[in-house]
């Protein structure tokens, strides 16, 4: 099974009842944008839509948070989706949020998860079908089984200041990192984790195709940037949604799978009272 599936594979499997298509697509609040409404006027044939908030931990204060395995299960349950399921997820961007849905099932253990390649934006420039159908499946029974070594906390975040465990890369734009622009949620410092790489996501998507670059063009990019793509690594964002996409694009090298995302981000790092920001 490909991590990273084709939008021609999609279409010639449209209809396998074993493959189920999820709409992951979130906007950021400030777009006032209602990602469900707009699913209901179009989107991929069968297509199930996932809320990213509304699967994510409703108990924190802090966005996009990993939930516990019981509100997970009965979240997914609720869709009719199955362990043995073939999930394929896009988003209305080409890749944005997809990246986080793919994550989330890959660490409540789901095996056959798998990324579109350029999501939706690729799916219309091929003409494909397109739907305005809402797909209701009986409930099922999920299973979630959180494997907790692929997250860290801010603790393991702090110390690794000091015992340089992992190599942090930061997915925000070099603005944000480097800390000229303010970050777009109020009350978080600007800047970066101190000795963290910034690699920016959109670097990492082609702007015409909204597909990934080549794998060449991956390695390229990690080089340039410093990234030691054999040592340990933790992915940190705004808010734990686009570190995904660097946590996926890394894995398309097949070089290393130790690969972790730090799930409160710079939402997290950047309101601590005793976290270090780096600005360069």
């Amino acid at each position: 099974m490909n991590q990273l599936i084709e939008i021609d594979w999609l279409k010639e499997n449209l209809n396998d009842p074993q493959i189920k298509i999820i709409d992951g697509t979130w906007h950021m609040p400030t777009s006032g944008l209602n990602a469900f409404e707009i699913f209901k006027e179009k989107h991929i044939p069968n297509a199930l839509f996932i809320d990213l908030e509304e699967i994510s931990n409703q108990n924190s204060n802090l966005p996009h948070m990993m939930p516990d395995n019981n509100y997970f299960s009965k979240k997914i349950s609720s869709l009719g989706i199955n362990n043995n399921d073939h999930l394929v997820i896009y988003d209305k961007y080409g890749m944005f949020s997809a990246a986080r849905i793919w994550f989330m099932f890959k660490a409540f253990g789901h095996e056959k998860v798998s990324i579109l390649n350029g999501g939706f934006p690729a799916w219309i420039d091929s003409d494909g079908e397109i739907s305005d159908q809402i797909n209701k499946l009986e409930p099922s029974n999920y299973k979630a089984d959180l494997n907790k070594s692929l997250i860290v906390n801010y603790k393991e975040v702090f110390d690794n200041l000091s015992n340089n465990k992992y190599q942090i890369i930061d997915a925000r734009s070099p603005d944000r990192f480097s800390g000229i622009s303010e970050e777009p949620r109020p009350g978080i410092k600007s800047g970066h984790i101190p000795k963290s790489k910034n690699l920016y996501f959109n670097d990492l998507i082609d702007p015409d195709t909204k597909k990934f670059v080549t794998k060449e063009k991956i390695e390229n990019l990690i080089k340039k940037v410093g990234i030691d793509i054999n040592k340990d690594t933790v992915c940190s964002c705004g808010s734990g949604v686009t570190a995904c996409i660097l946590k996926f694009a890394l894995e398309l090298l097949n070089k290393n799978k130790n690969i972790k995302i730090y799930d409160g981000s710079w939402a997290e790092w950047g309101t601590k009272g005793d976290s270090p920001c780096e600005k360069n």
